[in-house]
């Protein structure tokens, strides 16, 4: 069977995707398990076989307790602590998700016999930082990884090429940025549920509702359904059209205040992030879901 992980990060919209992702599985077949019993049954197998890799019967009934005995053709599962717990995800050594590799390499391995995929969003560093220290918690990791960090070179780039490493070559592996959200969200729930290309796809003005003012979304909500989008270029321009008049800029746009960073710093670490989503976005062997307005 297809079997989708997604596994993070940290600080992204991902109980919102899935949440959404409800109402366009059933087109597609896509079974989206209880989260409580997916996480259990995943961790107590990985404990169980300490290391080891999991013979037939064990992913076999691994899959069973997911689906509580149905049967699909497709099911996602996600869970921010397969690509590392938060602690790991900023560690000592000033690098974002440097443990990545092992920790998703494990999951994985629990459903190697199946037609795997995984996808990760990913967010601009400054951003990331900001709600990790707005959210208090794992504080003594948050301080060392800033005591550790160089701004300018924190980034997603080789977290992502360890995670594409150490995941099969047959299994692909979906990248988008937090940021893009009001605009590829569509294309996203498609990408998820296994839709096709084309399909609509239900509540697609979902994460507007974060992004722009109670008017301009009612205004634009009107406006689509008179003149619907045939292409997804139509639908993000028409989107940043509104954005332009009615966004909230505070949202879209927030303040950051991370401990000795000075705006240099922030702007260096935006840099960054720019320049390695333009690196992934180039490679062959992951897809990274960008808006089809971009440049």
């Amino acid at each position: 069977m297809q079997v989708h992980l997604h596994i993070g990060a940290y600080f992204t919209t991902t109980t919102q995707v899935f949440n959404a992702l409800r109402t366009n599985a059933a087109q597609s077949g896509t079974a989206l398990p209880v989260r409580r019993v997916y996480r259990q049954a995943v961790r107590a197998l990985i404990d169980r076989l300490d290391g080891l890799p999991p013979i037939d019967a064990e992913e076999a009934e691994l899959i069973s307790t997911i689906l509580g005995g149905r049967s699909a053709e497709r099911m996602v599962l996600f869970d921010v602590n397969w690509a590392s717990p938060l602690p790991e995800a900023l560690g000592t050594s000033g690098r974002l998700y440097s443990g990545i590799a092992s920790h998703a390499a494990t999951v994985a391995e629990l459903f190697s016999s199946q037609d795997l995929s995984v996808s990760m969003a990913l967010r601009n560093p400054a951003n990331f930082l900001q709600t990790a220290i707005e959210a208090k918690t794992a504080r003594g990791a948050l301080d060392a990884f800033l005591r550790a960090a160089d701004p300018a070179e924190v980034g997603w780039l080789e977290a992502v090429v360890d995670l594409r490493a150490a995941l099969p070559a047959k299994v692909p592996l979906t990248l988008w940025c937090e940021e893009d959200l009001p605009l590829i969200w569509p294309r996203l729930l498609r990408s998820l549920a296994g839709l096709p290309e084309g399909a609509p796809a239900t509540e697609s003005l979902l994460p507007l509702g974060q992004v722009m003012k109670p008017e301009g979304l009612s205004r634009l909500e009107i406006f689509l359904k008179a003149h619907p989008p045939r292409t997804d270029e139509q639908y993000e321009r028409t989107v940043l059209a509104f954005l332009d008049k009615y966004a909230l800029e505070e949202v879209l746009d927030p303040v950051c205040d991370i401990p000795g960073w000075d705006a240099a710093a922030l702007a260096a670490v935006t840099e960054r992030y720019e320049a390695d989503v333009a690196t992934l976005a180039a490679r062959d062997d992951l897809t990274m879901i960008l808006p089809v307005t971009a440049g």
